[in-house]
């Protein structure tokens, strides 16, 4: 129905109304039908859009959920790198310790050695070859990070050493280590053997 001609201008308005043509009735119709079809699309494409950003809301939180398990693994894995790598330096270094010792323990057999040698050789070949077979041993020793703890004349550290006797010395201050019983040991500046002292009182 469309609006036709005002027939009264007065307080009393009538309006006439006329048929809609059959043609465009059916072009209404048919685009009606037109809208309802793309309407329905647009409405599945819109659920389409909210299902597809659900997924991608549940993707991005298991994915960041995988991110931060990824970053705990690889963090325990380091961390497992280095304490193995710590434990293995650990074992290398007792290893080693254990070896040094037994070899001050041969150069100390040596070094005594030596001193009966001096006492009962009267060869002096005998001596000097003695004496070069001790002296490349300590050179291997240091070339080894191996040093001789100097003790004698100074004060008593309980980290160093290890005091066997306690004696009066007038001549010597209290606490003063005056006579060595048994060397001590430095390995790469770590106490390696202490030395075995007499402490002045």
């Amino acid at each position: 129905m469309v609006f036709g001609d005002y027939l009264d201008r007065g307080d009393r308005r009538k309006i006439s109304t006329t048929a809609y043509p059959y043609e465009q009735i059916e072009k209404i119709i048919s685009e009606n039908k037109e809208l309802r079809k793309v309407n329905k699309e647009l409405t599945e494409k819109v659920n389409e859009l909210k299902e597809y950003k659900e997924e991608k809301k549940n993707f991005k939180e298991k994915s960041e959920k995988y991110l931060n398990s990824l970053k705990r693994v690889q963090a325990d894995y380091e961390n497992l790198k280095k304490r193995i790598a710590r434990d293995t330096q650990n074992y290398k270094q007792r290893s080693m310790e254990r070896i040094v010792r037994k070899l001050i323990s041969h150069y100390d057999d040596l070094k005594r050695a030596e001193k009966v040698i001096e006492v009962i050789e009267d060869d002096e070949s005998v001596r000097k070859g003695f004496q070069m077979i001790l002296k490349n041993f300590g050179k291997l020793l240091r070339e080894e990070g191996i040093e001789v703890m100097e003790s004698i004349g100074k004060p008593f550290d309980p980290y160093k050493h290890e005091a066997m006797m306690v004696k009066e010395d007038v001549d010597a201050p209290e606490n003063v280590i005056i006579d060595e019983l048994e060397q001590g040991y430095y390995y790469k500046n770590k106490v390696l053997r202490p030395a075995k002292v007499i402490v002045a009182k």
